[in-house]
């Protein structure tokens, strides 16, 4: 679908309408919206009070002012970026829509804290952050790709966030992660009681406890915002899954909404047609024919999806950072990302990356709980993400 579709449709001329906090405004239909396609649904991010839309608007990979700006006047009111999404790019793409819809968004940011941030970093890099966005204050302030205990437990980021409350630069504090450890940083994060929000990887094919979690989240107040929810998306690789992919796409959004302790499911956004998708997934319940596909989809590729799980790191003799590889050649093949996934590969570590892989006995794929091929997938991911 193209621009002119969707103002023929009404979704780019609609007006704008307040959606944050306790507003009544927050379960108002969108003026001029088709109601056989129905209209956003909105949830309560826990003990924020924060009244989101179910699908959240997510940054990584896009630059398409556009398109969000379609998304935001088909009423959805969450974004979530990061400072280091394309380098800037991505905060710097949402100014032109904050400009003009700031008090109907919830607008959600940080810096990548897995290699280490101390809380002079925060606070410098939340300015620019508010420059280069065009806003004044962050509804919420997230530490992204949490990959270890240490990273959740650093004591920088309560004390950072201290004061940018204080100085009404941010309102709450989240946590970001889809580490292979994650069922117990999740569990420390709640522990640790002073984070407001939780995003993370959630899908209908690992983390099995990751439901009870939820629940004791949801106890907590925190609120939860799930990505990563495709699985893999590698339909593609299966002729009738490939010719389901928008039914599979709905199922899979349905799946992570029926979890009531989920607030809002982040997604990707690269055309028109993505955003008239997202009101009818949200639009209906989870049913029999959903589940079906997903059965399918996880039969299909039960020996073919990494979980990142990183059992098969620990038994590498040559440290390489197969959850990395394995999910970059993710984003280059199925995600629609090639030009991150080739600069994030570039950007790895020589000893991290598959070289010696070639002439290795593989104990990789003895120790992977799925059967994966480990070592063809890395060389594979390393001859892509190299030559493209």
């Amino acid at each position: 679908m193209d621009r002119r579709s969707f103002i023929e449709k009404g979704l780019l001329a609609a007006g704008g309408i307040s959606l944050t906090g306790n507003s009544p405004a927050a379960k108002e239909e969108i003026p001029g919206q088709d109601k056989a396609r129905g209209s956003m649904k909105y949830r309560t991010l826990g003990r924020t009070g924060l009244k989101v839309s179910e699908v959240c608007f997510g940054t990584f990979g896009w630059q398409d002012t556009p398109v969000l700006e379609a998304a935001v006047n088909a009423g959805i009111n969450l974004i979530s970026t990061c400072a280091d999404y394309q380098s800037g790019g991505a905060e710097r793409a949402l100014a032109p829509i904050v400009a003009t819809h700031r008090e109907n968004l919830v607008i959600s940011s940080g810096i990548d804290c897995y290699k280490g941030i101390n809380e002079q970093e925060m606070l410098e890099r939340l300015d620019k952050s508010l420059k280069d966005i065009g806003t004044d204050h962050l509804d919420i302030y997230v530490p992204h790709q949490a990959a270890e205990i240490k990273d959740v437990t650093n004591p920088d980021i309560p004390k950072a966030f201290e004061k940018m409350k204080k100085n009404g630069k941010a309102n709450y504090l989240g946590i970001s992660t889809h580490s292979s450890d994650l069922e117990n940083m999740l569990n420390r994060a709640i522990d640790l009681g002073y984070f407001d929000i939780i995003l993370c990887k959630y899908n209908f094919m690992e983390y099995k406890n990751q439901m009870k979690i939820f629940e004791r989240a949801s106890q907590a107040g925190i609120g939860i915002i799930v990505f990563k929810i495709r699985a893999g998306a590698q339909e593609l690789e299966v002729e009738a899954l490939q010719k389901k992919k928008l039914e599979l796409n709905h199922a899979r959004m349905r799946w992570a909404l029926s979890n009531p302790n989920v607030s809002s499911v982040c997604m990707h956004f690269t055309n028109f047609s993505a955003v008239e998708s997202c009101l009818e997934a949200v639009n209906k319940k989870l049913s029999y024919e959903d589940r079906r596909l997903l059965d399918h989809y996880r039969s299909s590729f039960a020996d073919k999806y990494c979980r990142n799980c990183g059992t098969c790191s620990i038994r590498c003799p040559h440290g390489v950072d197969v959850a990395s590889v394995m999910r970059y050649q993710m984003y280059y093949k199925y995600y629609g990302f090639e030009k991150v996934a080739i600069e994030n590969y570039k950007a790895l570590p020589q000893e991290a990356k598959p070289l010696p892989c070639e002439n290795c006995p593989a104990p990789c794929e003895t120790a992977c709980p799925h059967g994966l091929a480990t070592r063809k997938n890395l060389l594979q991911a390393h001859s892509l993400l190299t030559l493209a």
